[in-house]
């Protein structure tokens, strides 16, 4: 196993992702969230985008509901919404965070591949996605549909479940990252993905001793809300 997926003598260096920001201290997916764990200095800041009505949206969900108690489809957000909601755009988030660490666009629909597509390829011509780039998602189509207009950037195959093959869908799908979710993660999963060169990356690990097993797994990085406790344990 190449030693840049992982140390394999140190229970400690697993990386710390802030799951859409520290988003255990602000609104998830917030301003205030992403400046708190660029403050923390997390290894990296996951986040949610939906390209719709030709804006990138920094939202998880569908509706403004459970974040914001207003009930509001995506599709139907006006200007003045984004304004009065502090509703982010990727390009905003993408300034702000400028280069100072990882960057995991999660991109959850599109209502226009196409202009997604152009869209990202603007945000790579000026600098805010790079190689160190990582794009994810549950869509696996739309994964590919980004791998060949961005070959350059990394890939992370999010899954929700425990493949009969292990990695091997990552190794079909030429992505980077195993992206999996914690309740169904396994060390053979860990073991295959290592050794088909894959970095593993887990998400949303909130338990402290849960995140202990997971490194002494050699997980590489996982995905968490409580930012600040993980950074004090794992380094």
């Amino acid at each position: 196993m190449s030693s840049s997926l992982s140390s394999s003598n140190n229970p400690l260096s697993m990386q710390i992702i802030a799951h859409r920001g520290a988003s255990a201290l602000a609104l998830e997916n917030s301003l205030k969230a992403f400046e708190i764990a660029l403050a923390q200095g997390v290894y990296g800041i996951e986040f949610d985008v939906h390209f719709v009505n030709g804006q990138a949206l920094i939202l998880h969900d569908t509706n403004l509901i459970r974040t914001h108690h207003v009930n509001i489809p995506i599709h139907k957000l006006l200007p003045k919404h984004l304004t009065e909601y502090q509703i982010l755009t990727l390009h905003e988030v993408l300034t702000l965070i400028n280069n100072q660490c990882l960057v995991n666009i999660e991109l959850k629909s599109t209502d226009n591949l196409p202009e997604l597509i152009m869209y990202l390829q603007e945000l790579w011509a000026t600098g805010l996605i790079d190689a160190n780039t990582v794009i994810s998602s549950f869509d696996h189509y739309l994964l590919d549909a980004c791998q060949h207009a961005l070959p350059d950037c990394q890939f992370g195959g999010l899954i929700g479940h425990l493949p009969k093959d292990l990695a091997q869908y990552a190794v079909s799908g030429n992505f980077d990252i195993v992206a999996v979710a914690s309740d169904i993660v396994s060390k053979a999963l860990v073991d295959d993905a290592h050794a088909n060169g894959k970095r593993v990356w887990v998400y949303t690990v909130d338990d402290l001793e849960e995140a202990k097993i997971f490194a002494q797994w050699q997980v590489d990085a996982i995905f968490t809300n409580q930012t600040d406790r993980m950074l004090n344990q794992f380094k």
